[in-house]
């Protein structure tokens, strides 16, 4: 189960990646490879984000330690998943654009900070 803050974080993480995806077409000049780098880069930070949500916000009413360790756990996932998606993407994708794929990565990570700053 994933929380509703978890849940806005990702949506918006999803919309600026989409936004970029388009810039980078745009940008691009219509070629396939700049927007799809933007995507898997985007991808490489939503996925472990979702995963992050749903093995840290599993329990709920727990002890203080188990919660913490939930989170801990959560954490050392994403990171390797995101280190694996990124290891994927540069193994099987060979004309990537690492401009692209860092850049819609970081677009995505984003998302946590503006989640930060805009309350619904």
């Amino acid at each position: 189960m994933i929380n509703r803050e978890v849940k806005r974080v990702v949506r918006l993480q999803v919309m600026l990646t989409l936004v970029a995806v388009l810039v980078a077409a745009v940008i691009g000049g219509f070629t396939p490879i700049l927007p799809v780098s933007v995507m898997i880069g985007g991808l490489c930070a939503i996925i472990p984000a979702l995963l992050y949500g749903k093995i840290a916000f599993a329990r709920r009413h727990e002890p203080p330690a188990v919660l913490m360790r939930a989170h801990f756990k959560a954490e050392a996932v994403k990171f390797f998943t995101t280190l694996l998606m990124f290891g994927a993407a540069l193994v099987f994708f060979k004309d990537l654009s690492a401009v692209g794929l860092f850049g819609g990565y970081m677009t995505a990570t984003s998302g946590y900070w503006f989640g930060l700053l805009i309350k619904n």
